[in-house]
């Protein structure tokens, strides 16, 4: 017994070794299974990278084209042929960068208008078209860990073409008669003692202001910070001083210096026209204000808008509107007795696109001041006419001369930028202003309001006393003229240039308004005679006052050529015409492109 469990147990041994290597190669092939997994997942993991890096180096490549191609694209998005000419352009500018559409890649090109007040951004509507978003896509196969996949990129470029203008005066050409007369409403809009030469005012005319130069002089860190800045008239002209400094022009900087230390302080205005509830220098309409900033105005525009717009009416704080004084111009023309002007509304400077807005308004525009003019007239008679049995005394209601111009408009139609200077323009839709003259006992003149009646003439007799008195009816003329279109290009060599429109031959003078307003003189009703208080023997003798109307209008004629000799060259000086707009194109800039998305 005990030596068959001896022999068992050498039996057990001998097997055991056997048993062992048996475990070891298991084990072996155990380990090689293991490290066979792992160097298959490297090298899936390697194979995969190859492919997702190739996929990122697609999809680089695709950004890069898209990128390029939307730039070229946006350059031609302003120019006559429209999206047609910025699809070409995307094209054959992804062609030159190795990039053929067709079969498993493609180009997508879309025109729309990229406007930073909206939350999209970028859409397919509005007017003007300013963007351009270019869609490249190919696909790309995986050449180790699956099937092919599409790889797309997509990129937005943006570019602003900007028109600045103003309705002006031509006030370029001024003389020395009116370098007197431009003092005395200057000095009297600033509330100061103004004294420009004739050299001072032809140097700010020709002088121009770059946006983002003001906007560093004020302080403002944005086109938009600027726009929304309420500046007094005095720091704006010592801003714009610095502005022109800036820019090279020392000599101008030095005229509005020398003028700004004459304004006082306190007459506050706003840089941009509609930011706020008071009106201001400069209605900037650009779906990007940044883009502005390499705009410029001009010098002497920009003072004499200002100047208007510190003393136009404003609303007060309990919503009471507090009216401008009265500007006396008398002084500067000696052959008017009593001559004042009021600034009913200011005008504006336009600076911005053209097209219209997402109501079908046009988006800039530009409008001359709304003025209204009073002139007392003298007495037809100095004293009291003795005519032995009769007396005929002067007139003893004043009669008074009042003009009212509603605004003219300057509206930016399009802009078309082309590669060369000469063939890029701007057109306009000019409407020169409504003009009104009235002759009345009074200033009311509007056109639903009949002017007060004149007292012409009051015969007495010694023993009778008061037996007549002649009246003239208030009587009133209006010149309406009509919209036409303006075009201005660089064919010049510079897009500083002025246009004038004379739309239905109203003219550039009162000479039409003046004609109807005398001929009103002999019509039924003008002319009231009472004798001894009877009823009104205006209409039983019609015939004998044509007669007199006839006379009438040889006596106020002399009154009305003075309004076209001096009268005219006081509006012209504030950019207020009658019958006719001339408009100040200031400046013109195509815009840089620049990806935006």
């Amino acid at each position: 017994m005990r030596r068959l469990s001896f022999a068992m147990s050498r039996a057990a041994r001998r097997a055991h070794p056997l048993r062992m290597r048996r475990a070891g190669a298991r084990r072996q092939h155990g380990a090689v299974a293991v490290v066979a997994v792992i160097w298959l997942s490297v090298a899936i993991a390697a194979l995969g990278a190859l492919d997702v890096g190739n996929v990122f180096f697609a999809r680089r490549q695709l950004q890069r084209t898209a990128d390029l191609a939307a730039l070229a694209a946006v350059q031609m998005i302003g120019s006559t042929g429209g999206c047609a000419s910025a699809t070409t352009a995307a094209q054959q500018n992804a062609a030159a960068n190795g990039f053929t559409a067709g079969g498993t890649t493609t180009i997508d090109t879309t025109c729309g208008r990229w406007d930073t007040s909206k939350s999209t951004y970028f859409g397919t509507n509005g007017n003007p078209l300013n963007a351009v978003q270019v869609t490249t896509t190919q696909v790309v196969p995986y050449f180790f860990v699956g099937p092919s996949r599409n790889v797309s990129a997509t990129a937005t470029a943006f570019a602003s073409n900007i028109d600045a203008f103003s309705l002006g005066t031509g006030i370029a050409s001024i003389n020395t008669q009116q370098s007197a007369l431009l003092n005395a409403i200057l000095g009297g809009l600033l509330n100061a003692s103004v004294s420009l030469s004739v050299g001072d005012v032809q140097s700010l005319a020709s002088a121009h202001i770059k946006l983002d130069d003001l906007r560093v002089a004020l302080g403002a860190a944005t086109m938009k910070q600027l726009l929304g800045t309420s500046v007094s008239v005095h720091d704006l002209m010592i801003a714009m001083a610095t502005a022109l400094t800036a820019g090279g022009n020392t000599v101008s900087a030095g005229i509005l210096n020398t003028l700004a230390f004459a304004v006082p302080g306190g007459q506050n205005i706003a840089l941009g026209n509609g930011v706020s509830s008071a009106p201001g220098l400069l209605a900037l309409e650009v779906a990007n204000p940044e883009s502005a900033a390499s705009a410029s105005i001009n010098a002497l525009d920009a003072l004499l808008v200002a100047a208007q717009i510190a003393q136009s009416p404003h609303v007060n704080s309990d919503g009471s509107t507090t009216q401008p004084p009265a500007i006396n111009v008398a002084a500067a023309l000696p052959a008017v007795a009593a001559l004042s002007l009021q600034v009913v509304n200011p005008p504006v400077l336009a600076m911005g696109e053209g097209g219209t807005d997402a109501s079908g308004q046009p988006r800039t525009g530009a409008q001359a001041a709304s003025i209204k003019l009073n002139m007392t007239l003298p007495p037809l008679l100095a004293q009291p006419l003795n005519l032995g049995i009769a007396t005929i005394s002067a007139l003893s209601t004043p009669i008074v001369l009042t003009l009212a111009i509603a605004p003219a408009t300057a509206t930016l139609s399009s802009v078309d930028c082309e590669s060369s200077k000469a063939a890029t323009r701007a057109t306009m839709q000019v409407t020169p202003g409504i003009a009104l003259l009235c002759l009345g006992a009074d200033s009311n003149c509007s056109p639903t309001t009949k002017p007060a009646r004149m007292k012409v003439a009051s015969i007495s007799m010694a023993l009778l006393g008061q037996v007549a008195d002649v009246q003239l009816a208030g009587i009133k003329a209006q010149a309406t003229p009509g919209q036409t279109s303006l075009v201005f290009d660089g064919s010049s060599g510079s897009f500083d240039v002025t246009q004038s429109t004379n739309s239905n031959a109203v003219g550039s003078d009162l000479s039409s308004l003046t004609t109807g307003l005398l001929a009103n003189l002999g019509a039924p009703g003008a002319v009231s005679i009472k004798l001894l208080g009877t009823a009104d023997l205006g209409a039983l003798l019609q015939p004998i006052l044509s007669a007199v109307s006839i006379a009438l209008s040889g006596l106020l004629q002399p009154v009305f050529d003075l309004l076209n000799t001096l009268i005219v060259p006081t509006l012209s000086l504030l950019g207020v015409q009658v019958g006719t707009a001339t408009v100040h194109n200031m400046s013109l800039t195509c815009g840089v492109s620049q990806l935006v998305n």
